[in-house]
């Protein structure tokens, strides 16, 4: 389908996207993916994670601008690592509120090789976005431990979903985040991916679409030593690729779809939502 009929098949729609940006450390080959989904479908949200701050302030301020002049970054400076950018011109912020999910009192000893010598807050965001017309978008945007197994990142989901229902689940709520609902045999992670979305399903927030696996270890190309090896396994055809970004709503879907996005270990998953 060329690309000007696209365009204008989802311009009155709401086009959402998620993306683990991988700290950043490649931000200018991942923006590019972000202009080509505005310029093919559409961009009106992106729900950004490992969104961390850089010299000119954070990494969802680099996307927005390079967006450009429409689009604006939002963000809580003192807990940045989750960032939504959105299209000012058709929405404007009318609630904005961070809150932190649940903790892990400390990680094991494989975590702290893996992972973070010790747990750290992760973060849940939830934007209301209020069109001209006075309707309204509650955009939640999460990124669950990566330590701690499914047992504890249920926990998170729970208490996102509690975060949603205090402020009261809007006919239009989208939910985007990372999961990192891992498990070790293929065949058995989306039942894992279903079953930690439940709480989201509850209240009528419903993953979108079935997508591939959008996590590969083989390209988690950061400094630590466990990440330089399950990227030396990846050259040697050795990975274990999960389904684990999601756009969930209780929106009508018209498309979804996701982008391979080498310069993350996460690709790229939009929607268009009817609005």
């Amino acid at each position: 389908m060329p690309t000007e009929i696209l365009v204008q098949r989802y311009r009155d729609a709401l086009v959402v996207g998620t993306h683990n940006l991988m700290h950043g450390l490649r931000l200018r080959r991942l923006i590019r993916h972000y202009q080509h989904l505005r310029d093919a479908v559409g961009l009106d949200v992106l729900c950004l994670q490992e969104n961390r701050c850089a010299l000119r302030g954070g990494h969802g301020d680099a996307v927005a601008r390079a967006l450009g002049p429409r689009y604006v970054h939002l963000a809580d400076p003192q807990n940045p690592d989750v960032g939504i950018v959105y299209d000012r011109e058709r929405f404007r912020c009318r609630e904005h509120t961070v809150f932190a999910l649940p903790r892990l009192s400390r990680h094991s000893w494989f975590e702290r090789r893996y992972s973070d010598p010790r747990p750290r807050d992760r973060h849940a965001q939830v934007a209301v976005l209020e069109t001209p017309d006075g309707g309204a978008h509650t955009i939640a945007n999460f990124h669950l431990s990566t330590a701690g197994g499914n047992g504890h990142r249920y926990e998170q989901m729970r208490a996102l979903a509690e975060g949603i229902v205090r402020r009261g689940v809007a006919e239009r709520t989208v939910a985007c985040g990372d999961t990192n609902a891992f498990h070790w045999r293929r065949r058995a992670q989306p039942a894992i991916l279903d079953a930690l979305l439940s709480p989201l399903a509850a209240i009528g927030v419903r993953a979108v679409g079935d997508t591939g696996p959008t996590h590969h270890f083989a390209r988690q190309n950061e400094p630590r030593l466990t990440h330089q090896l399950a990227v030396m396994l990846g050259k040697l055809g050795l990975d274990l690729p999960l389904r684990y970004d999601v756009v969930c709503t209780n929106l009508p879907v018209a498309r979804g779809g996701q982008a391979r996005t080498p310069d993350s270990d996460h690709d790229l998953v939009w929607a268009a939502l009817a609005a």
